[in-house]
């Protein structure tokens, strides 16, 4: 027989993705084991063969492993009849015929395997198992040791019966199998032989089963008798002569006392491959006075079963609940009926009320950066369970004090005693008790629409209350999943044995054990609702039900209830018990609303299924769960129960007044929704201290070949631009003269096109990255460092389309383009115009372009197929940049680099040919294994495999390398991005990653992190409470090209485009270029609204020539600063939090103007008297700043004061046009004038001696010290946030030098009176008799004044001047006149003002004209 071997269509399986095919093939086999179909040898081919992507003839893979299949899927059988098997000790025999009657649907074992041979290795048939599980008498919580586990038959009785797993196995094939079977086991490969001596948990096992090699039977048995506790039992399955060995029971007789020894039927093992004849030894380790039990030979099965049950029972074992359980019941077949084992929630016996004591405020910690250390604020726990790594809060977070709680949570000691959970997380579970023992204010009933409440009296029918809800905003790496199961056991300890457990996606479902698992809960207590099918019942009682948003979604089918009245159903109408939203983002615009590209978003189905649910339970207690709660306000609207909006005592009377007053504050008004929660005693949110992480942003710079690449693309595009407006005319969806007849169809074709553009640029930016990155990981292997990348795209899209035009039997030989070329060829044969179209008109006028139909077919413009044939001939001779995952698993090999992306099969290179391998749903974990314990030291992961896994140098993992942390690709969504740098960043690691954000000096890539910059703003403000933390310092506020301010910089560069004020391009060179429209019909330039916004500007602007790019930048980034300097000058620009670091402070004042009836926080003024250090620039300082830069040493004639003017700058006028500045740089601060103003200024040139005499001067006689009065209002302040100004919305936090520190808004002392007015404690008329100070606030912050009998104060611009306008003066001129007011008749209009320089005429006017109201100049 020929030794050549057919060619495989897929890549040889390394031995961890052996196991995770195996395992694959187990799953679907395990189906046709749950509905009693017997396996035939077709069948199990069949599935073999799709695992593995190939036949057992192409030595893809053998029988021996598809028997280990067949076992597996055995295995995962046993675990779904759980519920029947942990009731063995009721009804042996009965358990036994069920487990025989599923071995039955296995197929024989004929062939054997050299590994097997060996190793000497047969499974054990699953109701011989049961049979050694019975006689060990197995009870939930034992610790169980299976020395030679196999495939996990054995094992999986245990755990059905509630017994705590150690496995050994050494057989590696069968080893890996283990890992994907019982993940949450212990599992070691030693020889069992030695087991005694290098298991870490010897002598402490109650139960050792077993089903040894009977090559070395005595070695083995000895081994595991050895590892076992006092009193503790062997079950051995042994060769029938073994029982009847005088030695070997004289052996175990003199150490221990044999127990039973019973022989199994006739042909017991003939199923798997072996007719040896084979019994039961069971051994106690006791005293061995007696003589051996004698040998039992039962005549069947049932037989057996019953006289394992009579055996004595085992000294010392745990007591077992008995259940009266008929025989018919227990095997009747269930409709999707729970499949747990027994002594569920054993762990929460003996629970009681957690002890603490309350203490007053602490104040924050010391600082970390932006952030506080976190300590306990208001509890003090008697026993001291640090986290296992510092936590930290935001700076105003961190000085905002939490309520007293007075809940006391009831948890098992276990949890508290043997560190479970630590201090931090202990507080989340008693502040989350607090606010889940209170009811939001106001009586409620169920709208139209399930996702939507109504504010209703007491006394209706359908009124019901809404039990108050609590937000956990941790942040990556602090334990959120255990803490959501703490809270659960202690409702579960209180009675609540219900708790519903819901999440993004199935995967997480594991997680969410291991946390369970790890506050001492089995993993089978949490069961998906997957286990039911949709309209069946659910026989859940007591759980945790794990569901995803995606499921919970699903609508009704035919007579089938939805999934959320099948949840409903279950928690029932009266459930009080916990509903945990893990990763609540994903509920994202609940109510809709928000502002999108194309109007007002539409409500999120798993959004408006989260709020039904809420409303359907309204006495559940609602967990929210996210670090990254929400991107922007309107996102929020899925937190119903945080009382935020709707109630009588809400801040705010409705969801839209909310949005409303976050659209007004701004990111200053989303930073104080975190802040007022955690001082409602709602929220809290922590992070890992980023001590000792560092930063390093590894930065490619562009070669001239890559120059050329991206220059040769972007005129390719273009070109397909050009052709595109020709083919949209050859096909009819345009005129002659390029007009649209169909804006709608004319948009969706130039939105395909800008889609593709952005999609390639993007692909061919992170390509052009791949060597720096390639030599910098290179350089990590070699210094002891393990890489991680954070990647976006996989180009998996791409690579499907491709191979689905590709018959499979070539696939092991590919030669294909898989670069992010083929998203531009897919574009132009995919969504390029080509089909005729033409205009019909309805009666309304209203057009509609409908396709031109050759008899069945579309008609084809031959024009516009040319055009395309054309471009296509083009574009693929252009050259091609490999994806940057393609260009790493080709420079570092699969075998060397872990993949976490979800694709299910890729391309990769072996041998020098390209194939297909395929990648089971299981290699995501196998991957991750091989990284953690060190066989691959390169791990690329997307957003599909960043969500709940963790890749730090964790201290229990064999690879402890420092990480560092590759963030190729942002991305489109922060929370993402931001969530990605935390899967290496976790507690209990060795030492903490460096962060390093791969960028080129490609100024497009801008547009990336500009999306990124804008979202971390208000990421930062709603979850951190400080919107600098949410980046964690990877991005500047300057990348934020989507401010206000940017916004408004924009419209000065396309006005000083359309005046030709800029020296990078002309406005038809631009437009041209960009495609973009700035000037109207009229050849004027558009109005305001009308013109492109910014993120239509950067899309534009990536896809031009790097020279042309760069230069565009370089002079909108001039406008920007300037504009930025105008707005910090002025005072409007909103920095965030700021410090004022106070050398001497008095509190002059301190005033509370409102009490929280529901937690008694309150609202204060408060007045300071600060002396501050003035920042002083001294002479030779002064020059050395302006060597660099284009100046003149200038001394004012007038005042005789000295200042560099720096020249050659640009800044905006109030009217957003582009004039020429100076700035001048004084010894205590800098101001920018126009040129022309410097110009006729005073302002002159002087020599270098004279002026610096002159500035030196000036700095010894100016004061070092500022002194100044501030006013904060702090507290809460979120119910009286409308009632504060819209403008100027400055945070400040002072402190002073004794260490007190005070947060809050910033008020003059017109508005501290106005807030006070506002709240009834003084008249409003008194806020404003001072008239200095009421002309003031007229003219330099445009407020508008209401007085009585329906006059207006406001300014009004005469002449370029502002004046005080008295509106509607008129009809009281005389009087006014007679005050001191002047009359002036402007446009045949007499009109009252009152002279700004006498401030009593304004006074007398206030007087006769008492204030009504008053308006911000915001608003007005």
């Amino acid at each position: 027989m020929s030794s050549t071997r057919t060619l495989s269509l897929f890549a040889d399986p390394a031995g961890g993705d052996a196991a995770a095919n195996v395992l694959a093939a187990a799953r679907a086999l395990a189906a046709h084991l749950a509905r009693s179909r017997p396996l035939d040898r077709r069948l199990v081919a069949a599935v073999m063969t799709t695992a593995f992507g190939a036949s057992d003839a192409e030595g893809a893979w053998a029988w021996r492993d598809a028997y280990d299949a067949i076992e597996a899927a055995t295995v995962l059988q046993i675990r779904r009849l759980a519920a029947q098997v942990g009731r063995l000790e009721d009804a042996p025999a009965e358990i036994a015929a069920l487990l025989a009657a599923v071995s039955a649907l296995g197929l024989t074992q004929t062939r054997r395997s050299e590994a097997q041979v060996a190793l000497d290795q047969f499974s054990t048939p699953p109701h011989l198992a049961a049979l050694a599980v019975l006689a060990a008498r197995v009870r939930p919580g034992d610790r169980v040791l299976e020395p030679s586990a196999g495939t996990g038959l054995l094992a999986a009785v245990v755990e059905a019966c509630g017994g705590r797993l150690s496995l050994n196995e050494i057989a590696p094939g069968r080893a890996d199998l283990l890992d994907g079977l019982f993940p949450d086991a212990d599992r070691t490969r030693h020889d069992g032989r030695h087991i005694h001596d290098l298991s870490a948990d010897s002598g402490k096992f109650e139960v050792v089963v077993c089903n040894p090699p009977f090559s070395d039977l005595g070695e083995h048995l000895s081994a595991a008798f050895k590892s076992l506790a006092d009193h503790g039992r062997l079950a051995a399955i042994v060769p029938l002569t073994a029982l009847e060995d005088a030695g070997l029971l004289r052996r175990f007789g003199e150490a221990g006392r044999v127990v039973g020894r019973i022989a199994f039927p006739a042909h017991a093992f003939a199923k798997h491959g072996t007719s040896v004849e084979t019994g039961l030894l069971v051994i106690d380790r006791a005293e061995g006075d007696e003589a051996a039990a004698p040998l039992q030979t039962p005549d069947d099965l049932q037989d057996a079963a019953r006289r394992i049950g009579a055996l004595a029972p085992r000294v010392g074992a745990r007591p077992r609940t008995r259940l009266p359980v008929a025989t018919a019941a227990l095997l009747a077949p269930r409709a999707r009926g729970l499949a747990l084992p027994s002594g569920r929630l054993a762990f929460l016996a003996g629970a009681a009320p957690l002890a603490y004591d309350v203490q007053a405020w602490t104040g924050e910690g010391r600082d970390v950066g932006l952030y506080q250390a976190h300590a306990l604020g208001r509890i003090v726990l008697p026993a001291s369970r640090p986290h296992p790594s510092p936590l930290v809060e935001s700076g105003p977070m961190a000085s905002v004090a939490p309520p007293a709680p007075t809940y006391r949570p009831v948890l098992p000691p276990a949890i508290r005693d043997e560190g479970r959970i630590s201090d931090a997380q202990t507080e989340m579970v008693i502040y989350a008790g607090e606010a889940h023992a209170a009811h939001l204010p106001g009586w409620w009933r169920p709208d139209q629409a399930p996702h939507q409440m109504v504010l209703v009296s007491e006394d209706h029918e359908a009124a019901v209350r809404l039990r108050r809800g609590f937000f956990l905003g941790d942040g990556t790496g602090c334990g959120k999943g255990r803490q959501i199961a703490a809270v659960i056991a202690d409702n579960m300890c209180q009675g609540r044995v219900r708790a519903l457990w819901l999440s993004r996606n199935d995967a997480l479902l594991e997680d969410a054990r291991r946390d369970w698992a790890a506050i001492g809960g089995s993993a089978h207590d949490i069961v998906p609702l997957s286990s039911w099918k949709q309209g069946d019942a659910i026989r859940l009682d007591p759980g945790v039900l794990f569901a995803t948003y995606a499921t919970l979604r699903q609508p009704a089918r035919g007579d089938r209830q939805s999934r959320l009245d099948q949840v409903i159903a279950w928690l029932g109408a009266d459930f009080d018990g916990v509903i945990a939203f893990d990763e609540a983002h994903a509920m994202a615009n609940a109510a809709g609303g928000g502002k999108g590209a194309r109007g007002a978003k539409k409500a999120s189905l798993q959004g408006m299924a989260g709020l039904a649910l809420q409303n359907r339970a309204p006495d559940a207690r609602v967990l929210y769960v996210s670090a990254t709660g929400a991107t922007t306000a309107e996102n929020l609207a899925y937190a119903a129960r945080l009382g935020l909006w709707g109630g009588p005592e809400a801040p705010f009377m409705s969801r839209a007044d909310f949005l409303e007053a976050m659209d007004r504050g701004g990111v200053a008004a989303m930073e104080l929704v975190a802040r007022e929660l955690k001082a409602l005693g709602l929220y809290v949110a922590r992070s890992l201290s980023f001590e000792g992480v560092e930063y390093e942003p590894l930065v490619h710079p562009l070669t001239p070949d890559d120059i050329a690449i991206w220059d040769a693309w972007a005129d390719a595009f273009q070109l397909i631009h050009a052709n595109l407006a020709e083919a949209l005319k050859a096909v009819g969806v345009n005129d002659e003269e390029g007009k649209a007849r169909s804006g709608q169809v004319a948009s969706a074709a130039h939105s395909a096109f800008e889609g593709a553009k952005l999609r390639f640029f993007g692909h061919l930016l992170a390509g052009l990255k791949a060597p720096s990155l390639v030599a910098a990981i290179r350089e990590d292997l070699a210094s002891d460092r393990s890489a991680v990348v954070q990647i976006v795209s996989t180009n998996e899209a791409v690579m499907e389309r491709r191979l689905s035009s590709i018959p499979p039997d070539e696939w092991n030989n590919l030669s294909i383009d898989l670069t992010p070329r083929e998203y531009v060829l897919d574009y132009l044969r995919e969504a390029f115009p080509v089909h005729l179209m033409e205009a019909i008109e309805d009666g309304d006028g209203n057009v509609t372009m409908v396709p031109v139909m050759d008899g069945s077919r579309p008609a084809v413009s031959q024009e516009a197929l040319a055009r395309r044939q054309v471009l296509i001939e083009r574009m693929a001779c252009l050259p091609a940049v490999p994806g940057v995952l393609d260009a790493l698993l080709e420079a570092f090999g699969t075998d060397a680099v872990a993949e976490i992306t979800g694709r299910s099969r890729r391309v990769v290179v072996r041998d020098g040919r390209r194939l297909v391998e395929r990648r089971g749903g299981s290699a995501a974990r196998a991957e991750t294994d091989a990284f953690m314990s060190g066989r691959k030291r390169v791990l690329i992961f997307s957003d599909a495999g960043g969500t709940g896994r963790s890749y730090h140098a964790d201290l229990s993992a064999a690879n402890r390398q420092r990480r560092v942390h590759y963030l190729v690709e942002p991305g489109w969504r922060a929370d993402a991005a931001i969530q990605g740098l935390g899967r290496s960043h976790r507690t209990h690691q060795a030492s903490a990653p460096l962060f390093r954000p791969v960028t080129t000096d490609i100024q497009g890539e801008k547009r990336f992190t500009s999306t990124i910059a804008r979202r971390l703003d208000t990421l930062g403000a709603l979850t951190r409470g400080e919107r600098r933390t949410a980046g964690a310092g990877l991005f500047r506020a300057e990348d934020n090209l989507e401010s206000p301010w940017a916004r408004r910089a924009l419209l000065v560069f396309y006005g000083a485009l359309a005046f030709g004020e800029l020296g990078s391009m002309t406005l038809e060179t631009f437009m041209t270029r960009t495609g973009l429209k700035l000037l109207d019909a009229d050849g004027g330039l558009k109005p305001s609204d009308d013109l492109p916004p910014i993120h239509t500007f950067l899309n534009r602007l990536l896809a031009l020539r790097i020279a042309d790019q760069n230069a565009l930048f370089e002079d909108f980034d001039r406008i920007l600063s300037g504009i930025l300097e105008r707005a910090a000058a002025s005072g409007e620009l909103d920095r965030g939090l700021e410090d004022i670091e106070a050398e001497e402070l008095e509190v002059l004042n301190q005033e509370t103007i409102r009490t929280d009836v529901s937690t008694g926080a309150e609202t204060a003024l408060v007045t300071f008297s600060l002396r501050v250090r003035r920042d002083i620039l001294l002479v030779d300082d002064a020059l050395a700043r302006a060597a660099d830069i284009a100046h003149q040493l200038v001394v004012n004639a007038k005042s005789g004061r000295a200042a560099i003017a720096e020249l050659g700058l640009t800044t905006a006028t109030d009217e957003d046009r582009l004039v020429a500045a100076v700035r001048l740089i004084r010894p205590d601060g800098r101001q920018t004038l126009a040129e022309k103003a410097f110009e006729e200024s005073a302002w002159k040139p002087a020599a270098i001696d004279d002026w610096r005499r002159v500035w030196d001067e000036e700095v010894a006689g100016t004061d070092p010290w500022r002194r100044r009065e501030l006013t904060l209002a702090t507290g809460l302040l979120l119910p009286v946030w409308g009632r504060l100004p819209a403008r100027g919305c400055s945070v400040r936090r002072v402190r002073a030098p004794d260490g007190r520190r005070w947060l809050g808004r910033v008020l003059d002392e017109t508005q501290a009176r106005t807030l006070k007015a506002s709240l009834g404690l003084i008249d409003i008329g008194e806020a404003w008799t001072d008239g200095d100070r009421t002309v003031a606030q007229l003219l330099d912050r445009s407020v508008q004044i209401c007085l009585d009998g329906g006059l207006w104060l406001k300014r009004a611009r005469v002449m370029d001047r502002w004046r005080i306008e008295v509106v509607g003066g008129r009809t009281d001129r005389d009087a006014l006149v007679a005050l001191g007011c002047f009359v002036e008749i402007i446009a045949f209009t007499p009109r009252v003002f009152i002279p700004f320089d006498r401030p009593r005429v304004l006074e007398a006017v206030l007087r006769r004209h008492p204030v009504q109201s008053v308006l911000d100049g915001a608003a007005a």
